[in-house]
C-alpha cells in the first residue's frame, strides 16, 4: 500500500510570478486563467509517493563490533539496533554496500531482527524506518529465509543460520520447540524468542491454567521464563512431547513446569505444587496458617522459581502480613545479623539476640540470659532469675550437670529440698556442706569439714556395735583360770536378742543420715 504526500524535500525558490487581477467581475483575462489553473495544480517536484515494502534484513548492528565507523575511525553509536534490509521489489539484486540503513520506527520497544529474516520498511521525513519483524514462518522463535530479495555471494550462502550466538535449524529456521502462547479471549500478549512471556488477561475462560472455574472481573498478569523447561520434575513429559508431536500447537503458561514464574492475579486458582520443597512436619504451617496455598483463590502474587533473592544495596527489607508470616523448607533456616536479632510476640514475651549473649524475657519479669561472660572472652555465664516463686522442674531421668569447679549459687536461707524434706544447702570450701537442722536453734548451723569422711567412720561405728553385740550375745561362758564360769546365755538360743541390738542400731545409723542430710520444712 502507499500514498502522495508533500515531500520533505522540495522547497519552491523560484522568482516570483505576475500577479493577476483578482478582481472577478467581467470576463476572466488570458493571465486571469493562467493563475487559477496554475494555483490549483501541484508542482510534482513537491511530492513524494510512499510505500510500505518487504525487506530482507542482510545487517544487523547489535554490537559494538558491528557498528561503522566515521571518518576519525569512532564507532557511531547512534546506529545501534539499526539494520540495513533490501526491499523485495524496489531494490532487487542491490549489493549489500549500497544499501540503506534503517533505524526502527519505535525506539521504546524494539524487536531486534536476525539476519534472513524479513521486515517492513518505510521512508517518511527522509529518514528511513523498519517495523518489526514479519512473521513468515508463524514463529515466536525465529522466520529465518534467506534469499528472497536476490544476488548473494558465496560467504552469504555460507552463513546461512550462524550467528554469534543464536542457533537455528536449518531445516525450519527457527527452533520449532518454542511455541506461542495460546490466546484467550480477551488477552494481551508480549512474547519473546526463547519461551519467554507476559500474558495481560484473565480467568474469564473455564479450564485455563488449570482453573475449573469462569470469573469476571479477574485480572491478572503471567510472566514466564523457560517454557516446560522443568515438565520432567513434576511428571508432565506428556506437555512437551505433544507440542513436539503436533506442529504449531501453542503452549500455556504452567507455574510449576516452567523455569520462572511470577502470576500476579485477582480471582483465579493458582495450582502451585509445593510437595518437594515443603517440610516433612509442616505441622505448624497447618495449626497456624491452616495450610492455605494459592490453589484457594483470590488476590495473590504467587513466584516459583529454584532462587528467589532480595537484597537492598542502601535500606531495608520489610514484611508485613495481617494473617501471619510461615515459611516451611526440607532444609536449615539461618540467619545471619551482626547486630543481633530481636524476636516480640503479644507485645509481652521478646527474645533479644545479640553479639554476646541472648536473654529470654516472659510477662512475669522471667529472665533466661545466656553468655554474657563470652564477649569478654572469658566463659559463659548463664543466670535464671524470676519473681518469686522460682521453680526448675525436671523430670525422672534429668540432673544437672557442670565442669569442675562450677557453682550451684543460693541466696541467703535457700537450699536444695526433695519432696521427702530432704535439705540441703552448699556453701564454702569443695570439703564443706552447710546443714540447717530443725529444733538448734543454739546451733543455728552445723559445719561439716571434711562430711563425707565424718559419715563413713560413723557407718564404721554402726558396724564394729552390731558385731560386737553378736559376739556378746553369742558367748556360752567367760574364760577363767579355773576354767569356764559357766554359761551366760544359751548361746544361739539368744537369737532373738541379738536381731532386736541390730535394729537399735540401725536406728542409730538412720538418725545420724538425718541429722546430716534431712530436715523437716
Amino acid at each position: 500500500m502507499g500514498h502522495w504526500t508533500p515531500s520533505s524535500e522540495y522547497s519552491d525558490s523560484g522568482p516570483k510570478k505576475t500577479t493577476y487581477d483578482k478582481d472577478g467581475s467581467g470576463v476572466p483575462t488570458q493571465g486571469r486563467v493562467r493563475q487559477i489553473v496554475k494555483s490549483n495544480t501541484q508542482n510534482p517536484k513537491g511530492w513524494e509517493y510512499y510505500e510500505l515494502e518487504i525487506a530482507e534484513v542482510l545487517e544487523v548492528f547489535d554490537s559494538e563490533e558491528k557498528l561503522p565507523e566515521n571518518d576519525k575511525g569512532e564507532k557511531i553509536w547512534g546506529l545501534l539496533g539499526c539494520i540495513k534490509a533490501r526491499p523485495h521489489q524496489s531494490e532487487k539484486d542491490k549489493i549489500v554496500a549500497k544499501l540503506k540503513i534503517y533505524q526502527p520506527l519505535d525506539m521504546n520497544m524494539t524487536k531486534m531482527p536476525l539476519r534472513n529474516e524479513h521486515v517492513v520498511i518505510v521512508k517518511y521525513l527522509n529518514n528511513h524506518y523498519y517495523l518489526p519483524v514479519v512473521s513468515m514462518l508463524g514463529s515466536v522463535n525465529a522466520n529465518i529465509i534467506p534469499g528472497t530479495s536476490g544476488f548473494r555471494d558465496q560467504k552469504m550462502i555460507d552463513d546461512d543460520f550462524i550467528y554469534d550466538f543464536f542457533e537455528a535449524n536449518k531445516d525450519f529456521g527457527n527452533d520449532e520447540k518454542v511455541r506461542r502462547l495460546i490466546p484467550r479471549e480477551g488477552d494481551v500478549t508480549l512474547e519473546g524468542r526463547f519461551g519467554n512471556t507476559i500474558r495481560f488477561g484473565s480467568a474469564i475462560v473455564e479450564g485455563a491454567h488449570g482453573d475449573d472455574t469462569s470469573t469476571q472481573d479477574s485480572p491478572n498478569i503471567l510472566m514466564r521464563v523457560g517454557q516446560l523447561t522443568d515438565a520432567q520434575l513434576f511428571d508432565e513429559q506428556n506437555l512437551r512431547q505433544e507440542l513436539e508431536d503436533t506442529n504449531f500447537k501453542p503452549a500455556e503458561e504452567n507455574i510449576n513446569s516452567d523455569g520462572s514464574s511470577i502470576w500476579m492475579t485477582t480471582d483465579q486458582k493458582v495450582n502451585l505444587d509445593i510437595e518437594e520443597t515443603n517440610a516433612d512436619d509442616h505441622s505448624y504451617m497447618s495449626s497456624f496458617h491452616e495450610d492455605d496455598q494459592p490453589n484457594v483463590g483470590g488476590k495473590q502474587i504467587t513466584i516459583n522459581s529454584d532462587r528467589i533473592t532480595f537484597n537492598t544495596k542502601r535500606g531495608k527489607i520489610l514484611g508485613f502480613s495481617h494473617d501471619g508470616i510461615g515459611f516451611s523448607t526440607k532444609k536449615a533456616f539461618t540467619v545471619d545479623a551482626d547486630d543481633g536479632m530481636n524476636i516480640n510476640t503479644g507485645g509481652a514475651t521478646s527474645m533479644d539476640m545479640r553479639p554476646g549473649g541472648i536473654s529470654l524475657i516472659t510477662p512475669g519479669n522471667s529472665r533466661l540470659d545466656l553468655g554474657e561472660g563470652g564477649k569478654e572472652g572469658g566463659p559463659d555465664v548463664i543466670y535464671l532469675s524470676s519473681e518469686c516463686p522460682s521453680f526448675l522442674t525436671l523430670d525422672d531421668k534429668a540432673h544437672l550437670e557442670s565442669c569442675k569447679g562450677a557453682n550451684v549459687h543460693l541466696d541467703d536461707c535457700a537450699g536444695l529440698y526433695t519432696d521427702n524434706g530432704s535439705y540441703f544447702k552448699i556453701g564454702g570450701s569443695n570439703d564443706e556442706a552447710v546443714i540447717y537442722i530443725k529444733g538448734r536453734d543454739d546451733v543455728k548451723e552445723q559445719h561439716l569439714v571434711f562430711g563425707e569422711e565424718l559419715a563413713n567412720l560413723l557407718d564404721s561405728i554402726c558396724n564394729s556395735f552390731i558385731e560386737l553385740g553378736g559376739t556378746i550375745l553369742d558367748l556360752n561362758g567367760i574364760a577363767t583360770g579355773a576354767g569356764p564360769s559357766g554359761p551366760i546365755s544359751s548361746g544361739p538360743a539368744n537369737q532373738a536378742l541379738i536381731t532386736a541390738w541390730e535394729t537399735g542400731v540401725e536406728t542409730i545409723r538412720a538418725r545420724i543420715c538425718n541429722i546430716l542430710t534431712k530436715v523437716d520444712i
